[in-house]
């Protein structure tokens, strides 16, 4: 392939304020190298160059695809927690079954392999065995940290985008860079070009305010228990993670202990908004 993709697609998506390019070709060496000058990182599962928008990622795209689309599919993360967690759950119950059998046709603890014996095969392959079952077993344990480390991650950053405060900082973060933009677009000093890229930040910024501001609108929280309420030790209901014994309490979020589920004891860190206090289901009425 010579020169720049000149086709393939190319999307915005608003819920990560990220730029997704998928060429319909591999990239020469100029255009990768020129590509990840500009900050687009390759994400392999998606097969696309992504990147945080800016104007220069922007027109970069612009002069490679007919358009720019906007993603109207809104991501899902608790569903890849779900799927990470189970993956997860799946892969320690992998573990514990490979570490039992290691443990089975086993040769009494200390016991020397009889070379001239007609059991030394025997004793050697259940030793081979042992050791690779093992082998396994920490392989299998490894890749369920990583899912579990997978899962967490995913929450976390879930929550960025559908806690209140979070998302009030980040509009008061926007804001502040909108009114820089102002500042640099009624500056006399300011030349054309500068203007005009300032000019292109502000409109992103007021779409991004938009953006944020209807996403807050939209979680409309019920009244909730303040986090000073609640004390190590107290059994709650997560909307997500259903009964929880609270670890610790923070000055912004609580610290809970998963009691039910596939992924029982994994540890969460919630606001108080996504709490209640646990009540006991009512026993089923008897006929």
């Amino acid at each position: 392939m010579t020169g720049p993709v000149t086709n393939g697609t190319a999307t915005y998506n608003s819920d990560d304020d990220t730029l997704r390019w998928s060429p319909a070709e591999r990239l020469d060496a100029t255009e990768y190298a020129l590509a990840k000058s500009l900050g687009f990182k390759w994400w392999g599962r998606t097969e696309a160059w992504v990147a945080v928008w800016t104007p220069a990622r922007e027109d970069h795209l612009l002069a490679r695809v007919e358009e720019i689309s906007h993603e109207v599919d809104p991501d899902d993360p608790q569903a890849r927690v779900l799927r990470f967690a189970g993956r997860a759950a799946a892969a320690s119950s992998q573990a514990a079954q490979r570490r039992e059998a290691a443990s089975q046709d086993l040769p009494p603890p200390g016991q020397p392999i009889l070379r001239d014996h007609s059991s030394a095969r025997r004793h050697v392959r259940a030793l081979e065995r042992s050791d690779f079952n093992m082998r396994k077993a920490q392989e299998l344990h490894e890749l369920a940290e990583h899912w579990r480390r997978r899962a967490q991650g995913t929450e976390r950053r879930a929550r960025q985008k559908s806690d209140p405060g979070v998302i009030r900082r980040r509009i008061d973060k926007l804001n502040a860079d909108l009114r820089r933009q102002e500042r640099v677009i009624t500056d006399e000093r300011t030349s054309d070009a500068a203007r005009e890229y300032a000019q292109r930040w502000h409109e992103h910024f007021t779409l991004r305010i938009a953006f944020e501001e209807g996403r807050l609108a939209s979680l409309n929280p019920e009244p909730f228990a303040p986090i000073a309420s609640y004390k190590k030790g107290d059994i709650v209901q997560h909307q997500r993670w259903g009964k929880c014994q609270v670890i610790s309490v923070g000055r912004v979020n609580l610290k809970l202990q998963q009691l039910t589920g596939a992924t029982v004891g994994w540890q969460w860190a919630a606001p108080p908004h996504e709490v209640k206090p646990w009540v006991e289901p009512e026993p089923p009425q008897q006929e």
